[in-house]
């Protein structure tokens, strides 16, 4: 190979070596640069639409808690009223109750289950309280039954 490059006039010999001065910049292009650059373009672009989300959570996790807070403040009243108008608004009548430190107790001697179950679902998804623990028996008829012990609480 060097023999071949010895034959070459020297003006061949320059063309060679600026021909493959530019083939290297091309390569090194190609190889490095071009995809060097479109990684950055991308990861920029990621950057910014998380970014976006970013102050998109921050500015609505406000308004949730805001809108929370005025949801909480409208829930007003104790325990006993929230349940007593609830359970009056839905039929059920309660036999006894019983405050427990912040939790309520309940019984009921006799209640459709289907209505039971609704009117905890007003419970939680209208008053924000839970159901912590649930004691039922049987009752005489179907789809009716007692509630031995139930206890509400907030959040």
């Amino acid at each position: 190979m060097k023999a071949k490059w010895q034959q070459l006039n020297a003006r061949e010999q320059k063309s060679i070596i600026a021909l493959s001065a530019v083939v290297l910049v091309f390569i090194l292009y190609s190889l490095v640069w071009q995809p060097l650059n479109e990684n950055l373009a991308k990861t920029q672009s990621k950057l910014k639409r998380q970014q976006e989300l970013l102050t998109w959570v921050s500015d609505n996790t406000a308004r949730y808690q805001q809108a929370n807070k005025n949801k909480q403040s409208s829930r007003g009243g104790s325990l006993s009223s929230i349940v007593n108008r609830t359970a009056k608004r839905n039929g059920i009548g309660i036999t006894r109750m019983q405050p427990q430190g912040n939790d309520i107790q309940i019984w009921i001697d006799e209640v459709s289950f289907s209505q039971l179950l609704q009117w905890l679902e007003q419970l939680s998804n209208n008053e924000g309280l839970h159901v912590k623990s649930i004691d039922l028996n049987n009752a005489k008829q179907p789809g009716v039954v007692g509630v031995r012990r139930l206890q509400l609480g907030r959040g």
